[in-house]
């Protein structure tokens, strides 16, 4: 038993450490970023040998079918309907899916196996931790004052901060994540009943208390509404019984007002202002025409980083592409599409359905709140941020974890 105790410390801490490569990997003052890009590399040939070393391998329909969607969905548009103009730029994102995938696959199979979940989100959380307490001691001035946190909603008078990340929307993602996991250990701290240092609590809450300024900070609006998303479904899942019993008067207030602000928003014209203002109307009334113009509708323009967009690479004048559901669509058509959006509701489905399996309502908090991230960000189930890892292994361990029909086997190979 100490043998196995002291291999989860050791996958635990690889684990940590590349989370905390590939997270400081993007932030402007962190030497040898060259070489914390590839520390993943490494990992996934540890994970793998830890995983298959002892010939136990876990099998689940579920989980399989889920992952497999969306590696069939990278290897059709990474390695075969491939637009010759953006080759070389669709084999950069290949590589990136593909070794995303692979860590994801292995340390769930393997977290699963010997059972650390909460080692799992201990060691995300210490990594976030980490580049954020980087990101705010190297970058002071980057602090925004309270005062102007009024203006995050107004897309001329806020004050935007990066810390270091070239993106104020890569800080919000990952101060996001920051906070979203602490949640997550939490709740898994209270379950176990784990007695935990008074010094240790205050050094969270202080790392949590930093997030959530340079949240503010950054001002990014799809961060802080998600955040917002994730607290407001997490509370509806844990007080459904007492919700349950006024459902019609809950109901009857949330229609009233969502007519009331309807009646005010659209004729003012609004709602259709904030879209706008967004910086996401370009999405359609830009992207859409070339898309169109590109003439496959069923495999689409060509699949690569949606920073390509913005860049022009497939040489038309397309702008940014931030929603990910119109990502999917312009880069890998109707195919494509059909894969990931399948894939969606496929989870969707095992969420709502096997309510009663442990960590249901943490994952199904998550995923909603994925699912409206992606109508402003493109991170649904990628490597644009690598907090992607942390959502896919939650979300996958909730499949493994299905017991109503017993479909998660350990099976063992034998040795000759």
């Amino acid at each position: 038993m100490k043998i196995v105790a002291e291999e989860k410390k050791i996958v635990m801490g690889l684990y940590f450490v590349t989370l905390l490569a590939s997270l400081l990997s993007i932030v402007d003052n962190v030497p040898l970023t060259g070489i914390l890009l590839k520390v993943k590399y490494l990992y996934v040939i540890a994970i793998a040998f830890f995983y298959v070393k002892d010939g136990i391998f876990v099998w689940n329909r579920r989980f399989y079918f889920a992952f497999g969607l969306v590696v069939v969905h990278t290897v059709l548009y990474g390695l075969i309907f491939i637009n010759p103009i953006i080759e070389g730029l669709s084999q950069v994102h290949f590589e990136q899916l593909a070794t995303c995938y692979l860590i994801v696959l292995f340390t769930v199979l393997y977290v699963y196996k010997k059972q650390c979940y909460t080692e799992v989100l201990e060691m995300s959380w210490l990594a976030l931790a980490v580049m954020i307490l980087w990101c705010a001691f190297t970058h002071p001035g980057d602090f925004v004052n309270p005062i102007y946190f009024v203006n995050i909603f107004s897309r001329m008078e806020r004050f935007r901060a990066p810390f270091g990340m070239g993106d104020v929307n890569f800080c919000g993602n990952y101060c996001l994540y920051m906070l979203i996991v602490s949640v997550l250990v939490g709740m898994e701290w209270k379950k176990q009943k784990k007695k935990v240092d008074k010094r240790i609590r205050y050094v969270v809450l202080f790392v949590n208390f930093v997030a959530l300024y340079m949240l503010f900070s950054t001002a990014s609006r799809s961060a802080i509404l998600s955040m917002a998303l994730f607290v407001g479904v997490g509370l509806l899942l844990r007080y459904k019984d007492i919700l349950w019993k006024h459902w019609r008067v809950i109901v009857a207030v949330a229609g009233g007002l969502t007519v009331v602000a309807l009646a005010v928003l659209i004729p003012t014209g609004v709602l259709a202002d904030i879209w706008v203002q967004s910086n996401r109307e370009g999405n359609m009334s830009i992207n859409f025409p070339y898309f169109v113009l590109h003439g496959d509708f069923m495999n689409g323009m060509g699949y690569m980083d949606n920073a390509g967009f913005l860049n022009q690479m497939f040489g038309y004048a397309t702008t940014a592409m931030d929603v990910y559901y119109l990502y999917i669509v312009f880069s890998t058509g109707i195919l494509g599409s059909v894969l990931i959006f399948g894939q969606m509701i496929y989870l969707l489905y095992c969420l709502l359905r096997y309510s009663k399996t442990e960590g249901r309502d943490q994952a199904l908090s998550l995923f909603t709140m994925m699912l409206f991230y992606a109508v402003w960000q493109v991170n649904y189930m990628n490597c644009r941020y690598w907090t992607g890892i942390v959502h896919m292994v939650v979300l996958f361990m909730f499949l493994l974890r299905i017991e109503e029909e017993k479909d998660t086997y350990l099976i063992q190979l034998k040795r000759r």
